[in-house]
């Protein structure tokens, strides 16, 4: 695979996830979860300890998926720049 087309495997790459990032059910579930584990956590007794930290875990797993899908559209965005800037003619500096 040659660096044009790695590119724009990353560009289509970049489109998918911005797409399901942009996708409604995709935010709804987004938001429930992040509410439900809100909630749970302010739900939890001052004793415990471990509810807290297995929630916060959640919470910790559930934003770095979130994260994951957020570089893969700065990475599409960034190969179709490259693209954009591949395409365009050297000039002559003298």
């Amino acid at each position: 695979m040659n660096k044009t087309q790695m590119l724009q495997a990353q560009e289509e790459r970049g489109r998918a996830a911005q797409e399901l990032l942009d996708n409604p059910l995709f935010k709804e579930a987004f938001i429930k979860i992040k509410g439900d584990l809100f909630n749970s956590f302010n739900k939890t007794e001052l004793a415990g300890d471990e509810a807290r930290k297995d929630i916060w875990t959640k919470s910790q797993v559930l934003d770095a998926f979130e994260r994951t899908f957020t570089d893969i559209v700065k990475h599409g965005q960034n190969a179709t720049l490259s693209i954009a800037q591949s395409d365009k003619p050297l000039r002559n500096v003298i």
